[in-house]
């Protein structure tokens, strides 16, 4: 790998500059109350320079939160093959929400979810775009249920994804608006448990049942 110009660094360093300034704006004041200029005038730097290394001020949250797909990605590798669909969503989850609460933050949290309901352009929300890991990770043991018959098969793959994003945006908004007391991780195991158990085949819970 070639080391990085002197040019090089300077744009990196400039752009981790009006990151980090803009995530501090944002928690400070709100997303929706700073303008790209109050960001530029505190980096002092143009508007020219923010919209170089940022389409939008929306765009500042994306990249601080992509982070998340790569922790997704290991967190995927570490995943024993050989469980159950919905035992490897629940343990997906389950780390979302450890890395959520310990690393991310409630501050960060809120921004994104305030950035997310004003911004108009739908498709481009972080929070529901298809192509995040985590939706594809879903996809991937969803299909996999369906396929082994432990999900019902009256319901498409894209409804109980509809049904499993709901669970994580439900109890990560329930969390952002309690107080400290209101464990993540936990609500999380439980609510998603519950969904999950409704969305098995029949069969296979009369079994389980059975057993019990």
């Amino acid at each position: 790998m070639e080391a990085l110009t002197s040019r090089q660094k300077k744009a990196l360093e400039t752009r981790e500059k009006l990151l980090k300034t803009s995530l501090d704006l944002f928690n400070k004041h709100g997303y929706e109350h700073v303008s790209v200029e109050q960001i530029t005038k505190a980096c002092n730097v143009s508007k020219g320079t923010f919209y170089t290394h940022f389409p939008s001020k929306y765009d500042v949250i994306l990249e601080k939160f992509k982070e998340l797909d790569n922790f997704y990605s290991t967190v995927e590798k570490n995943i024993d093959a050989t469980l159950p669909a919905s035992e490897k969503i629940l343990l997906v989850f389950q780390e979302q929400m450890n890395y959520l609460t310990k690393i991310v933050g409630k501050d960060l949290l809120r921004t994104v979810y305030t950035a997310a309901m004003t911004n108009q352009v739908e498709q481009d929300h972080y929070l529901i775009n298809p192509q995040r890991k985590i939706f594809q990770i879903m996809n991937t043991y969803i299909a996999e249920g369906i396929q082994q018959g432990e999900f019902r098969q009256d319901l498409s793959a894209t409804t109980i994804q509809t049904l499993i994003q709901r669970c994580m945006r439900a109890n990560v908004y329930d969390w952002l608006i309690h107080s400290e007391d209101f464990d993540l991780t936990s609500e999380m195991s439980q609510f998603t448990a519950i969904v999950l158990k409704g969305l098995k085949n029949d069969k296979l819970k009369s079994s389980t049942s059975s057993i019990l």
